[in-house]
């Protein structure tokens, strides 16, 4: 985490006028600087017809809280940079109840708007390419998982993919804003819920409530039954992705065995 490409406020100001450069310790993949005229963000492997993608993506979301670029694409250091505004607000270590109802409504309403679009980017989110990352790592448990979960995604339009707590803000317990549209790309909905419900609702002891007021604020009639596997297949995802960059992924496997707790508990 934090600043991998090291910049100087000399070189911004000769792109874009600013007098004040403070490094983050916030970004994960990209490197992130707050600035007087906005938030810069540095893509450190995103491709720049990614990058555009979620540029045109964000500046049709007029109606929802999201952070919007504010210039054009320019390069420092060779890297593609853009500045986007600056969201008041803090990303909050746990959900509560509040922000469970608030993200559940957002992403009612952000589906709602991406119903039906393309994208250019890549389906990261795919079985197949998921089936291949899980090769990578050659990690028996990982394979056993993904034979486990019966599951076929649809493509219902543009999806998030990334929507974990540190990618929203809120102020006052208001939402804000949510963040980094960067690998947003087709994909399955009920998917995209459900990396909200892994990261959000899903705590160490076996209790749905939370789940529940997720789906209930959705407002699509999803039930228990047919989101538990999406649930298992977000967390085998960013499980796989995590263990390949080399970050905490057992956790993420625990949360799968307390799903199958729930269903068991609740058939």
């Amino acid at each position: 985490m934090g600043i991998k490409t090291l910049i100087t406020l000399d070189e911004l100001s000769a792109v874009f006028p600013c007098s004040v450069l403070i490094p983050s310790e916030h970004g994960v993949s990209d490197s992130v600087y707050f600035t007087d005229r906005g938030v810069l963000k540095i893509f450190e492997t995103a491709s720049l017809s990614s990058i555009q993608e979620q540029r045109t993506l964000l500046l049709a979301l007029s109606e929802l809280p999201i952070t919007r670029p504010i210039s054009d694409i320019f390069f420092l250091r060779e890297k593609p940079c853009a500045l986007y505004e600056t969201l008041p607000g803090k990303s909050p270590e746990s959900a509560e109840k509040t922000h469970i109802i608030q993200i559940a409504d957002f992403m009612n309403r952000f589906h709602a708007q991406s119903a039906g679009r393309n994208s250019s980017n890549t389906r990261l989110y795919e079985p197949s390419r998921l089936q291949s990352l899980i090769a990578q790592t050659n990690y028996p448990v990982f394979q056993i998982l993904f034979d486990s979960i019966d599951l076929e995604l649809s493509n219902d339009g543009v999806i998030h993919g990334d929507l974990f707590l540190d990618n929203a803000l809120f102020d006052n317990d208001a939402l804000s804003g949510v963040l980094d549209f960067t690998e947003a790309c087709e994909g399955d909905f009920l998917f995209d819920l459900a990396v909200v419900a892994a990261s959000w609702c899903l705590d160490q002891t076996p209790d749905r409530s939370k789940i529940d007021l997720l789906l209930r604020y959705y407002d699509r009639n999803i039930y228990w039954e047919e989101f538990a596997p999406y649930m298992k297949y977000a967390l085998l995802y960013y499980a796989t992705t995590r263990y390949l960059n080399g970050r905490n992924y057992q956790s993420l496997l625990q949360k799968i065995r307390l799903v199958d707790t729930l269903q068991k508990g609740f058939a």
